[in-house]
């Protein structure tokens, strides 16, 4: 039998009633609406997953940028060599998986270097909306080092620093510091340098000529000595010499006021402690002298008990400076005194007498170093303690208990004479402390006001939070006061001051 045709009439009749049936159908209407949902669904997904990527190459770029400048920034040579150094330094230091650097363009080689780089980023997801790759895009500006450093440290080197072989890590910690700060260079034009350790006085050095009352240390050789010697008249070899440690003077006790030798109130004398029953010697029998210095005891003796190392004026000499810090150690009896090392600091970074190492003229403006708008000036204060003046108890030999309200210092003896006249007859050694502490705090405001930077670092956890307070205070600002615990975090804090101090400035 012959098949009939259908009529094609009819049959599009029948297929339009089947999809006006399938849109009236409710799931079938949701599975269109997804189906044409999911097409930028994905593209969105895709784009988000790629977008988190973009914005990581960006930071990444960034830091890249910003560390490679600051690196050209410190470097001197021609545009053509530093754009090539910073292309060079852009590309190793940015490190992102399915990203490249594109261009790396640096702008000026004077005074400020301005740098621009751009990187494609790989899109994975979002290609399947035509979109291959992602251009991102940092700059940074960055001021060159034209300009100096002054830099002077006050550093305790009181009895306190043996225990742990904390006096070690103090050595450790300042080479790192020195090394921040010059870097590749032994003597860097456009860095000086100054140490001071301190204890219960500070030891002048081979300035004493400028800044000791003579007479009185020929009066001092006379009395003890019965000779005063014609040569070597101050010697850290010979113990029954004058080491340098000086006292303070009554009328500018931590004032920057210059010596004058026409004017004996400007002078200091010279530190010699004399023999006594806490300080068991005969002057002039060396073989009853051990002056400290070579381990952890109170049975020491001598005129330079408590004397430390000597200053290190401003120097750019890294090998005089390291040879000077390797030689740090610490110094029993008579306490800490830090206002002193402070005060001593703050002269061996002023210009003038005693020390006048920063009226050296700036080439570049004819300017002292000191005046020199192009030279930044700062003093780190280091303490591992309260101040205090130490009264030795007694116990052991040969030394026994003195009567008296301390040690002999660079201010005499608490509640004696000159004691009494810098502290106003205040033998109270709590009290005196505070008093030490408010000088300090004095002379750290008077310090920031001369435009210098300000850090300081407390050692160890000996020291009372109003201590700590107060020290937080004399820094600069906050981030120039670092609390150390411990060894490890003293070489972290000088690490970081000495990358603070020789950094270059991001200026936008």
């Amino acid at each position: 039998m012959r098949k009939q045709e259908k009529n094609p009439a009819e049959t599009n009749k029948r297929k339009g009633g089947i999809l006006r049936a399938f849109g009236r159908h409710k799931r079938g209407s949701i599975a269109i609406q997804f189906g044409l949902l999911v097409i930028p669904f994905i593209g969105l997904v895709a784009l988000g997953v790629d977008g988190s990527r973009a914005l990581l190459a960006r930071y990444q770029l960034q830091a890249a940028v910003d560390s490679s400048a600051l690196a050209v920034g410190a470097t001197i040579a021609d545009e053509t060599k530093l754009t090539a150094m910073m292309d060079a330094l852009v590309r190793q230091n940015f490190a992102v998986s399915g990203a490249q650097v594109s261009t790396v363009e640096l702008k000026g080689a004077g005074l400020n270097v301005h740098v621009v780089s751009s990187a494609n980023v790989d899109m994975h997801f979002a290609s399947v909306l035509g979109i291959n790759n992602l251009s991102v895009e940092a700059s940074t500006e960055v001021r060159r080092a034209s300009g100096g450093l002054l830099v002077s440290m006050a550093l305790d080197n009181t009895g306190s620093m043996w225990g742990s072989n904390n006096i070690g890590a103090l050595r450790e910690a300042t080479t790192t510091l020195l090394d921040e700060l010059f870097g590749v260079s032994k003597t860097p034009s456009d860095l000086r340098v100054a140490l001071v350790p301190y204890a219960s006085t500070v030891n002048v050095g081979d300035e004493y000529t400028t800044l000791i009352d003579m007479e009185e240390l020929e009066d001092v050789y006379e009395d003890n000595l019965d000779t005063f010697p014609s040569s070597n008249r101050r010697s850290d070899t010979m113990k029954d010499r004058w080491k340098g440690c000086v006292l303070e003077r009554e009328d500018y006790s931590v004032a920057d006021v210059a010596p004058d030798q026409d004017d004996e109130d400007t002078l200091w004398k010279p530190f010699w402690y004399p023999a006594a029953v806490d300080n068991d010697y005969d002057p002039k029998k060396s073989s009853t002298i051990k002056p400290g210095g070579a381990k952890n005891t109170n049975q020491i003796t001598g005129p330079n008990v408590g004397c430390p190392t000597p200053i290190t004026p401003l120097t750019n000499s890294y090998d005089t400076l390291n040879k000077a810090a390797k030689a740090l150690t610490a110094w029993n009896r008579g306490g800490t005194l830090t206002d002193i090392g402070v005060a001593w600091a703050r002269r061996t970074l002023s210009p003038g007498l005693p020390f006048d190492e920063s009226t050296e003229l700036d080439p570049r403006d004819n300017k002292t170093l000191w005046s020199s708008p192009r030279w930044r000036k700062a003093v780190i204060i280091m303490t591992d303690g309260e101040s205090v003046f130490y009264d030795f108890p007694g116990g052991g030999s040969p030394n026994k208990k003195h009567p008296g309200k301390s040690d002999y210092t660079g201010y005499g003896r608490l509640g004696e004479d000159l004691s009494d006249e810098i502290f106003d007859d205040e033998d109270n050694n709590n009290k005196a402390r505070d008093k030490v502490n408010a000088r300090i705090a004095t002379m750290c405001t008077e310090m920031k006001a001369e435009g210098i930077l300000m850090y300081t670092v407390v050692f160890t956890s000996r020291v009372n939070n109003t201590t700590k307070n107060m020290y937080k205070t004399c820094a600069t600002d906050p981030g120039k006061y670092f609390y150390a615990p411990n060894k490890n975090s003293l070489k972290t804090a000088f690490g970081a001051i000495g990358s603070d101090l020789a950094k270059l400035r991001i200026v936008k």
